[in-house]
């Protein structure tokens, strides 16, 4: 470990290892990262398009989740309707098909850290995004 580097460094090297692990671990169904947030976010129902744009926009620019959004449609596993944007059951099927595989990255990515070191890290991330936020004016 390399104590000088700042939290920044840190960050950015974790979301690359988390989109190359989530990339490999989705590429048999020819998904990335992406589709797999875009999936996930529906798991749990329908969603107004602006809403899943709003929960996904620090993932990516706005053209690249509407691509997204269009291959998993073009694939039968989404649909747009009066509701929002929703998975079909062959959608519901491929987000269980994929979670387990993205669930042992998630595990791996935990691995060694006992749950309260996993908790204390997510509260003191929150806690530096707040901050952030707050010295740009957006809280």
């Amino acid at each position: 470990m390399d104590p000088e580097r700042p939290i920044g460094w840190w960050v950015k090297r974790l979301d690359t290892l988390l989109d190359e692990a989530v990339d490999a671990v989705v590429a048999g169904e020819q998904l990335t990262r992406r589709h797999w947030q875009v999936l996930h976010s529906l798991a749990e129902g329908p969603v107004q398009e602006p809403a899943l744009h709003a929960a996904l926009a620090d993932f990516g620019a706005a053209d690249e989740l509407a691509g997204v959004v269009a291959e998993l449609i073009g694939r039968g596993w989404v649909v747009t309707g009066p509701v929002g944007v929703a998975l079909t059951p062959d959608g519901v099927l491929a987000h269980d098909r994929v979670a387990r595989s993205v669930e042992r990255v998630r595990r791996h990515v935990a691995d060694g850290l006992s749950r309260q070191e996993y908790e204390r890290t997510i509260l003191v991330l929150d806690r530096m995004v707040q901050n952030v936020e707050r010295a740009l004016g957006r809280r």
